[in-house]
């Protein structure tokens, strides 16, 4: 399944120059689509941007745990840190998908 143009609702995310974030996606249901890529997406802002993607991450985790440690409500969710490595600051969204 795949996406694109995802964003906050704040709008597009924003990287200055040598700045990097983490980005999480969980897809709808949060069920697991298996192996998923996430790729940062420049806008074309007039000038030129590099966004290298690293740090590809599956996680099962879970919404809910009781005091003797049982977890409930598991979900799966990805990840992947962005890295502006060009000269300028920039507004990206991101897209993506499986390798089914």
């Amino acid at each position: 399944m795949a996406f694109n143009k995802l964003q906050p609702s704040s709008g597009p995310f924003f990287l200055a120059a040598g700045a990097s974030m983490r980005i999480f996606v969980t897809r709808p249901g949060e069920a697991d689509f298996g192996a998923q890529w996430i790729m940062a997406d420049p806008n074309n802002e007039g000038h030129p941007v590099k966004l290298t993607v690293s740090d590809f991450t599956k996680e099962l985790a879970f919404h809910t745990a009781n005091t003797q440690g049982q977890f409930f409500d598991p979900f799966t969710r990805y990840a992947v840190t962005v890295h502006n490595t060009g000269s300028f600051a920039c507004h990206f969204t991101v897209q993506g998908g499986g390798n089914v």
